[in-house]
């Protein structure tokens, strides 16, 4: 069996101030990258600088990880803005890779204009060479209708910018003749939503017209999901494409985005019978082919206080809803699963300032349960999205040994069966007030009732350290649902996502 985070060391403490577990470069690296909207701030503070800072690190001995991280990033967890910030430091520190970086991160043209934005932001003039050979090769692989689509896209470097910077020697007539519209800004213009709407109104003959055109994508489907309801027009053929598994399999959206659609229907009453199968269906089935994950499992949600900060300024989401979300996917995957809802109870925080010597603050923490955990058994016929929705509020500490005690202390009757593992769904910023890791909860568990215990934690947040290490404990990380198959790769010996992030093969992007 593969043992993973054998390295692991104490590091004195997380951004909480408490004991943790350091994690590797690689993976310090790998959780913030596919937990970050680049430029927003988090609960404990942002993480750009430190995913700058270690990509530069890594480029220098192991450029390869960090341009597989990119398009990783891009290409599988659809993550867009945290990608041009990696191609953008390898085009600075590893300019041999910075050409297949490019082929696996731009996928559309305004991925050009943003990646020639953030060097200059992040680093200034003059462009390197690699990044404009690079940017040359890839403005040629769009039609008229793609570039004139996005060519407004970034404020600060245009289309005609990119063709100036990196005079691109065109392979063909017809792509002679785009740049010269590009530079004369004589493009036609695109028939999209945005400039229907623009032109002619949000009323239902224009979205009707619209979505009978068949050019309104799957993420404006789901975004105007509420404007197309609210002006009266027909929205039997936008719910055959939200729910149909191959569109949503294709648009590779995150799920919170059927969460927040969800979430934002149900508060103006505009949710109905029809629009929630839809959804449901949608969320759904993204995880139908999975394997299913054998055994029992208990699946730990953490909502604490440290787990309500958005994802972005622009959102609604918290971390807390991701997890919630995640959790109920979870749920639906497994043979056999029992879900916790944790935060820090008040018996925690007394001890915390007890051994201080310090007067508890009672008024603080008056809104926390007393036990700080919740269990709850659902069944796989259950609606993930009517699950996520009623356990996604967030409050109170972070303590991470509570789903692990409940484990523990369980009745032990005839019929007990012991887990086979525990899902982490957290931010890892454990605040119990005890000088100890929740690492020797996990090693009991495993002399009392399971030796082959795995502990699976899935971080959220991405701050750099951890509350396990050693043997049948596997770091993921990320908001997608194509997390939840390394929990089985894992235990059947076959890798974790750092590996998986190792072995990506950017072959077929190679010239």
């Amino acid at each position: 069996m593969a043992k993973f985070n054998k390295t692991n060391t104490i590091k004195n403490e997380n951004c909480s101030g408490h004991v943790a577990y350091s994690m590797s470069k690689k993976e310090q690296l790998m959780t913030a990258v596919v937990t970050t909207m680049f430029g927003e701030e988090k609960y404990y503070g942002s993480t750009d600088n430190e995913i700058v800072r270690l990509a530069t690190e890594l480029c220098e001995k192991q450029p390869e990880f960090v341009r597989n991280l990119a398009c990783y990033a891009r290409e599988v967890f659809n993550m867009r803005s945290i990608s041009h910030v990696l191609t953008v430091v390898i085009a600075r520190k590893a300019s041999a890779f910075t050409r297949q970086t490019i082929r696996g991160v731009v996928k559309r043209p305004d991925d050009i204009t943003e990646i020639m934005a953030c060097y200059k932001s992040m680093y200034g003039k003059p462009f390197p060479n690699a990044l404009k050979r690079g940017m040359a090769e890839a403005v040629q692989n769009f039609d008229e209708y793609q570039l004139a689509k996005y060519n407004g896209g970034c404020k600060d470097v245009k289309l005609r910018d990119v063709l100036r910077i990196t005079h691109p020697n065109p392979k063909s007539k017809e792509i002679e003749k785009l740049f010269g519209k590009i530079l004369n800004d004589t493009l036609e213009t695109p028939y999209t939503w945005e400039t229907e709407l623009s032109a002619r109104g949000n009323t239902k003959e224009v979205w009707d017209e619209l979505i009978a055109s068949g050019r309104v994508g799957y993420m404006a489907l789901l975004r105007n999901l509420r404007n197309i309801i609210k002006c009266g027009a027909d929205i039997t053929p936008v719910l055959a494409v939200l729910s149909d598994p191959a569109q949503v399999k294709k648009s590779k959206q995150l799920p919170f985005r059927f969460f927040s659609a969800y979430r934002t229907l149900e508060k103006e009453g505009l949710m109905t019978a029809e629009i929630h199968r839809a959804l449901e269906s949608a969320i759904t089935s993204s995880i139908d082919n999975m394997e299913k994950i054998k055994g029992r499992t208990l699946i730990a949600v953490d909502v604490s206080g440290s787990m309500s900060s958005r994802i972005s300024a622009k959102s609604d989401i918290c971390c807390s809803d991701i997890a919630s979300l995640l959790g109920a996917m979870a749920n639906k995957l497994c043979e056999d699963a029992t879900v916790c809802y944790f935060e820090a109870s008040k018996s925690i925080y007394r001890e915390y300032y007890r051994r201080r010597g310090m007067r508890f603050p009672e008024s603080v923490y008056k809104d926390s349960s007393e036990c700080g955990y919740r269990i709850a058994n659902y069944g796989k016929y259950d609606s993930v999205l009517e699950i996520a929705l009623q356990n996604s509020f967030a409050g109170g500490g972070t303590d991470l040994s509570l789903p692990m005690e409940y484990a523990l202390k369980i009745d032990k009757g005839k019929r007990f069966k012991p887990f086979d593992r525990v899902i982490y769904f957290s931010d890892n910023e454990c605040n119990r007030g005890l000088e100890t890791t929740i690492q020797g909860l996990a090693d009991k568990y495993r002399r009392k009732y399971n030796k082959d215990f795995w502990v699976h934690g899935v971080d959220l947040q991405g701050y750099g350290t951890q509350q396990f290490c050693g043997a049948r404990f596997n770091l993921i990380a990320g908001w997608s649902e194509r997390i939840l198959p390394f929990i089985t790769l894992a235990e059947a010996g076959m890798g974790n996502m750092v590996k998986a992030v190792e072995a990506y093969n950017t072959s077929e992007k190679t010239a």
